[in-house]
């Protein structure tokens, strides 16, 4: 952790390829979607992901505060590599990075380097600090088990259990 702000490293595990997973993610910051991260609320995204582009997010803490999150993207390699500047409740910088491990899986490295900016937070943080620190935690587990289900429902077949009667094969008969 920096002197006045926080330092986190998340580290993911998802059985999916990164293409999967950055498809997910790329789901969920569509302007109108529903969010797979519970906790997180897309308020403003952009059409495409591009430098430049801007991405409002709110953050709802586990202990009821909430952040308003103003995301911009600096840098992009689609299905490898995101980095975002925060400004908002939350200013610094965001990393994402996605590398395969092993077949058929994905560690996801989210790294936030950020100082709080709300008067209450900064007034606070000699004794709050580690509540800051756990809701993120909590928040950051949310996210991952999210991922993981919104890539497992996404490789599911469609209308599973139906084929064989849709497609007019032969059903044993006991």
């Amino acid at each position: 952790m920096r002197a006045r702000g926080y330092d986190f490293t998340s580290r993911w595990r998802v059985a999916a390829g990164p293409p999967q997973c950055w498809a997910a993610a790329e789901r969920m910051l569509r302007p109108g979607a529903a969010t797979w991260w519970p906790g997180v609320s897309v308020a403003g995204a952009p059409s495409r992901m591009a430098p430049g582009e801007r991405i409002a997010l709110v953050v709802r803490s586990p202990f009821g505060y909430r952040l308003r999150v103003h995301l911009t993207v600096v840098s992009l390699a689609p299905g490898r590599r995101l980095v975002v500047r925060s400004d908002g409740d939350l200013a610094g910088v965001g990393t994402v990075e996605l590398a395969p491990a092993g077949a058929a899986a994905t560690e996801i490295i989210v790294r936030w380097c950020v100082s709080t900016r709300r008067p209450w937070m900064n007034a606070t943080a000699a004794v709050l600090r580690p509540v800051f620190v756990a809701a993120h935690a909590v928040v950051m587990r949310a996210g991952e088990r999210g991922l993981r289900r919104a890539v497992a429902r996404a490789s599911e077949p469609r209308n599973a259990g139906s084929s064989a009667l849709a497609s007019g094969a032969a059903v044993p008969r006991g």
